[in-house]
């Protein structure tokens, strides 16, 4: 059964139908945000953008990529674009990616944690190097 023949059946006619279709096609339509695949830059832990990395659970967000440290002192990198529906809602909370959208949860290796996370997430390697982190694929 179509979008229309449900709506139809359900009630709806003339000008409502047409709202409610037009309303619908809006929000399925959302252009999905690509995921990074080549990933390739170095953070300055000094400066205050990046400040948020000096604490355990600070996270931000650069070039699509949410970079973190964990409460373990160390720093993951995933994508800020959620496997379930392509937004660009994931943070870090309580030590793992999050998708506030929908609650899509994933490990710091990107391995889902409950249906919405079930496709994984795209996870980046890191390397300290004194001051600089680099993210990279």
């Amino acid at each position: 059964m179509t979008r229309y023949e449900f709506l139809k059946n359900a009630g709806f006619g003339g000008a409502a139908l047409m709202t409610l279709l037009t309303a619908c096609s809006k929000s399925s339509d959302l252009s999905p945000v690509a995921t990074p695949e080549s990933v390739d830059f170095t953070l300055d832990l000094t400066t205050s953008a990046n400040a948020a990395l000096k604490n355990s659970g600070g996270y931000i967000i650069n070039s699509n990529v949410v970079v973190a440290r964990t409460s373990q002192g160390t720093y993951v990198a995933g994508s800020h674009i959620c496997t379930h529906e392509a937004r660009t809602k994931v943070v870090f909370l309580n030590n793992e990616f999050y998708c506030t959208e929908h609650g899509a949860r994933f490990t710091t290796a990107g391995v889902g944690l409950n249906s919405y996370g079930s496709a994984g997430l795209s996870v980046y390697k890191t390397e300290l190097s004194g001051n600089s982190l680099r993210i990279y694929s």
